[in-house]
């Protein structure tokens, strides 16, 4: 359905000069005394959680997760997770994208796959061991070649270069990259968290308003209610603001423990879930103030510091702006990211991340016919004030 169509995006997106920047989560021990404070000014505001406020009320429910199994690997890249060869100095893997990896229907989640180039960056040598080494940890990934479908083989294949590494993935043996990635250490975020903070809120709390649910696919791996496969089952709202800021937690149930938190070793998160979520959330975010459904052209993250399996977290995207129209070429812009919750309920920005969507028809028509339950379909259709027709 998509095969070609990155290739007539890629010259588009060029012409609006768009960076980003991005990043990732590594794995020792984290320096609870040396936490990294986004500084940039935001807007005082107090977020609402009425609809989880029995979880915020006991702020230490959450058992630890069991750590003593790596359990990213085999689900990345298979059963018996042999598939990552070291060649000299660079890493590779080649994985077959099947149905544990879905995103849209029949398409694989685009977070698998940076997250399978953060883990094999996490391999080599030259990856950074001490936390003052590394970050901020900055990494940018481009999508403008290749499309893929549930069923390819990719090869990805990641080198170190001076202060990071890159990567690229490819399709079936296709020369032309489906994903390319750039990951610095040590690297100011490029702009990311002034985005985020520019509303991200201050403070958890409680609030009369309820937040709207938004609709769920069956199998994705970020948000499949009917899947026979593990997944983060993670659930969106609408902040009732002016701004359309899509929400969702983690951390906040000890349902969570055998989810979100699963996807984690040594006591600390992989970048897996959180590059996953961002990406999704920022595309609700989008496709509120766009009405389309879409694919991910580039997107950035900045990890500030390791994010521990005991800490709670809120993740939030909200749509910046778009150009063109639905019946047309269309594109827009997200931003957000992810704030641990202190016990006295201030928020700490960890990750922020930014990104450019393209609109696709097919998709769009796919969420009508798809999401669950079709109520929350229908609502999230008319929160978008997209007319039927299109």
């Amino acid at each position: 359905m998509l095969q070609g169509l990155l290739r007539s995006v890629a010259f588009h997106i060029k012409q609006d000069g768009a960076k980003l920047q991005g990043g990732v989560v590594g794995y020792p021990k984290p320096d609870i005394k040396r936490k990294i404070v986004c500084k940039q000014d935001r807007r005082s505001r107090v977020f609402p959680l009425h609809f989880w406020t029995r979880f915020y009320i006991e702020m230490d429910t959450m058992k630890p997760t069991d750590h003593r199994d790596n359990y990213v690997r085999p689900f990345l890249y298979g059963p018996g997770a042999g598939a990552i060869v070291h060649a000299g100095a660079h890493a590779t893997a080649d994985v077959l994208m099947d149905e544990r990896l879905e995103g849209w229907i029949g398409i694989p989640h685009g977070g698998i796959s940076m997250g399978i180039m953060m883990d094999l960056a996490m391999t080599l040598d030259a990856y950074p061991r001490r936390d003052d080494l590394r970050y901020p940890v900055s990494a940018d990934f481009r999508l403008a070649g290749a499309s893929i479908r549930i069923g390819d083989l990719l090869h990805f294949e990641v080198l170190p270069c001076p202060g990071g590494a890159e990567g690229s993935a490819t399709v079936n043996r296709d020369p032309l990259p489906y994903m390319t990635s750039s990951i610095r250490y040590g690297e100011s975020d490029g702009g990311h968290g002034r985005a985020f903070s520019a509303f991200m809120p201050e403070k958890c709390g409680d609030s009369l308003k309820e937040l709207a649910l938004l609709p769920s696919y069956s199998n994705c791996f970020v948000c499949g209610v009917d899947r026979s496969h593990p997944n983060l089952k993670r659930q969106f709202h609408l902040w009732d603001s002016p701004d359309k800021i899509v929400v969702s937690s983690a951390g906040f149930s000890d349902a969570d423990r055998d989810s979100f938190y699963r996807f984690s070793r040594d006591g600390l998160l992989h970048p897996l879930p959180f590059l996953a979520l961002l990406d999704e959330i920022l595309g609700w975010g989008g496709f509120l103030i766009s009405g389309s459904g879409a694919v991910t052209v580039g997107i950035g993250f900045t990890f500030y510091r390791p994010v521990s399996c005991d800490e709670k977290l809120l993740f939030f995207g909200r749509g910046d702006r778009v150009r063109g129209r639905t019946s047309s070429r269309l594109l827009f812009w997200a931003s957000g990211g992810a704030a641990a919750v202190g016990e006295d309920g201030r928020l700490e920005m960890v990750v922020s991340a930014s990104g450019q969507w393209y609109g696709v028809q097919d998709l769009t028509r796919q969420m009508r016919s798809s999401l669950l339950p079709r109520t929350l379909m229908e609502k999230a259709f008319e929160l978008a004030a997209v007319p039927e027709g299109k």
